[in-house]
């Protein structure tokens, strides 16, 4: 008799027959089919199943993926997609945008069309997908229009559709769009026709409800099964594996049980036909000789090891003592052998002491990264290609080590070059350390004689002066070295350097400190949380993290109340610099501004920085006397001119710039830190890429001199290096 609660029975039965990776070799995708991805820079890429179906391969460049803009994409992609999606295409390469039509086109390629390879024409296509493209993805914002057409292209209807209420509707866009309705007669005329005999006419039998809920869940489950035709057509996955599930036990369960059981059936996958099967005995159905399903006239499927839950599942006994208990099948591996596949039928298929991909235990690879890789008595043996080694002693790793550049192994495995680059197998100046303990440094200044530091930590601010030829530390509050408490009260953000003192912005204000040290001044506390700061000696001009906008007030005096001289274009944070005349200052949105030092005649320099659909916006500023340098979040460098031309990006893919410093001159380069711990430079007209400094876990803030370029960690370390 079967179990009441048909619900509980729903839920274990849908968690173990869409399990995915819980399900051993369960069939995730189509073979070779591709399905689109985001790279680590935030670009549309493509990944491509493999050849049994358990998983996508790695996310990497959509081949082909065009990008020169609504004129290609309307000539070349939109007459190469089926009939269903060129409504959207014409509608794209109408908008005239460009990056829009780039991106379009990119998804478009990731998911085989366009530049991708062309689809036939025709390629049936759900409601819901190609609803979601042709009358919502062209309507949203940049953020997720590129979403909204990767989701398109994937064909997944359930995924279309939650899309749409979740990511769309739910904030206030695309209301009007309602493709659920048509969901059934697209199951009715494109995917029952596609099933055998009685998954079909129950496919059909739940069409005919007419509930849009329950077919697209269907429909999603067909596609997952690779039943149901959306991108690439082709024949369906054999369901040979699973015959038994399909004959015996969907056709005697209730008609919501039986749909799960055949999307199960049909995956063709013998590890999600066995999850169904045993959830579905854990809940009392597909019990007995045939009339409930399991049994089907060969007696007890118990504990027959040859017809172990369900008739004709074997259990395997290959190098292997197979039992069946609970319908469930298990392996006594004989020593030396594994059930690495998890397919009971095949027995331990796996020699250990040989399997290169098994080696010693399942799962256990010998790697073949710049090696040749065996293995020999149950381990691996690894014979390095010339200049790689095996450092870290990890089969798994292979030889991962290039001995000519790696700063940590230069030369031999455990040559460090402390901080220095390594070039050829030779170690580079090292990096050398003036101080420690500083936590946690935001900003750096230097002049001829000492680095100034600022920043923040739970036992107060640090604001400090570093002697660069003693690394002697005193604290500007005192003038004396740094007892146990911390140099300063308070969080100190901003540091600029003047002819009559140190100016720290911080939570107190802005405070003048003497430049050898003592009792500071506070210039002013009119405004909250100063941050940015620069000063020309006479006048102080400062940003408000909190407040927005742009503020001056006179150098050398306290007490004062600061005035705003950004009006309107007021704006929180945002990096600083300044020249003899001008002021300028980044904004959030990706803005570069540029104001006369009375607050006059503002102007925009940059803005829309959009290169491949990534985040520019700008972090840190700095000039010399003819251009504007910034990085981005997104990992550029870039350079433009002054009055707003000739913008070029001197070095992108940099991950995490901290910090940037540059020479004054008409020469010289442009500097950085990176958060992942390397010290960068590049000339400032263009040109390669140089790293100075690696392994400086942490880096947060950068200066330079004409002979060096110093930086500071977040763990409080303060060091140089010659440039």
């Amino acid at each position: 008799m079967r179990r009441p609660s048909l619900a509980l029975c729903l839920v274990a039965v849908s968690a173990l027959a869409y399990g995915g990776p819980g399900c051993g070799d369960d069939r995730l995708c189509a073979p070779g089919a591709r399905s689109v991805c985001f790279l680590p820079d935030g670009a549309l890429g493509a990944q491509q199943c493999n050849q049994d179906g358990t998983a996508l391969g790695a996310c990497g460049s959509a081949p082909g993926a065009p990008g020169s803009g609504c004129g290609h994409l309307g000539e070349a992609c939109c007459p190469s997609l089926p009939a269903e999606l060129r409504a959207s295409c014409e509608a794209a390469a109408a908008q005239a945008d460009d990056a829009a039509c780039d991106d379009y086109a990119g998804s478009a390629s990731a998911a085989g069309f366009c530049g991708g390879g062309a689809a036939p024409d025709g390629v049936p296509y759900g409601p819901g997908c190609a609803g979601l493209l042709d009358d919502c993805c062209a309507s949203l914002p940049a953020s997720l229009a590129s979403a909204c057409h990767a989701t398109g292209f994937r064909g997944n209807e359930g995924l279309c559709r939650s899309f749409l209420e979740r990511d769309a509707q739910a904030n206030g866009f695309c209301e009007g769009a309602d493709h659920a309705a048509e969901s059934c007669g697209y199951l009715a005329e494109q995917c029952c026709p596609a099933l055998p005999g009685g998954p079909r006419e129950r496919c059909e039998s739940l069409a005919a409800e007419a509930d849009t809920d329950l077919c697209l869940d269907y429909l999603s489950g067909a596609a997952d099964a690779g039943r149901c035709p959306t991108l690439g057509g082709g024949e369906p996955p054999s369901a040979a594996a699973c015959d038994a599930l399909l004959e015996t036990c969907c056709g005697a369960l209730e008609p919501t049980l039986a749909y799960e059981c055949d999307l199960s059936a049909l995956s063709g996958s013998r590890a999600r036909c066995e999850a169904f099967e045993s959830a579905a005995r854990a809940a009392g159905l597909c019990l007995g000789d045939g009339g409930g399903g399991g049994g089907g006239g060969c007696g007890d499927t118990s504990a027959d090891v040859d017809n172990c839950g369900f008739c004709g599942n074997v259990c395997g006994d290959q190098h292997a003592v197979p039992s069946c208990a609970a319908g469930a099948c298990s392996l006594a591996c004989d020593l030396g052998h594994g059930d690495c596949d998890r397919d009971a039928a095949n027995g331990c298929e796996v020699d250990l002491a040989s399997d290169a991909r098994n080696c010693g235990g399942c799962g256990e690879v010998c790697s073949g990264t710049n090696a040749s890789s065996t293995c020999e008595g149950g381990a691996c043996v690894v014979a390095c290609d010339a200049g790689f080694a095996d450092c870290d002693g990890a089969p798994s790793t292979g030889c991962e080590v290039e001995l000519a550049s790696d700063p940590f192994h230069c030369g031999a495995c455990g040559t460090s070059c402390s901080g220095g680059a390594c070039e050829d197998g030779v170690c580079g100046p090292g990096a050398l350390q003036l101080a420690a303990g500083l936590a946690v440094p935001s900003a750096l200044a230097v002049d001829a004689a000492a680095v100034y530091v600022v920043g923040f930590r739970p036992a107060g601010g640090v604001a400090v002066r570093v002697d660069k030829a003693s690394g002697a530390v005193t604290c500007l509050a005192t003038g004396a070295a740094p007892d146990a408490a911390a140099c300063g009260s308070g969080r100190f953000e901003g540091v600029a350097l003047t002819d009559a003192g140190v100016l720290v912005t911080g939570s107190t204000g802005v405070l003048r400190f003497p430049p050898s040290g003592g009792a500071a001044a506070n210039v002013t506390a009119s405004v909250p949380d100063p941050w940015a700061v620069v000063s020309d000696g006479a006048a102080v001009w400062f940003t408000s993290l909190s407040q927005g906008g742009l503020y001056r007030t006179e150098a050398l005096f306290a007490g004062q109340l600061a005035t705003e001289i950004s009006g309107a274009t007021a704006e929180a944070g945002g990096a600083l610099a300044a020249d003899a005349d001008h002021l300028y200052w980044t904004w959030a949105d990706g803005r570069v501004m540029k104001l006369r030092k009375d607050g006059s005649e503002p102007r925009q320099l940059a803005s829309a920085q959009d290169f491949e659909r990534t985040n520019l916006t700008p972090q840190y500023l700095a000039a010399d006397a003819t251009h504007l340098f910034w990085s981005t979040p997104s990992g550029y460098l870039l350079r433009l001119g002054k009055d707003g031309s000739g913008l070029v990006a001197l070095a992108d893919g940099q991950p995490g710039p901290a910090g940037i410093a540059v020479d004054p001159g008409e020469g010289g380069a442009l500097y950085w830190v990176n958060r992942v711990g390397s010290v960068r430079k590049v000339p400032k007209a263009g040109g390669d890429v140089t790293t100075l400094a690696v392994g400086q876990v942490g880096a947060i803030a950068i200066a330079a001199d004409d002979a060096f370029v110093y930086w500071a960690t977040q763990a409080g370390d303060l060091r140089r290096i010659a440039k």
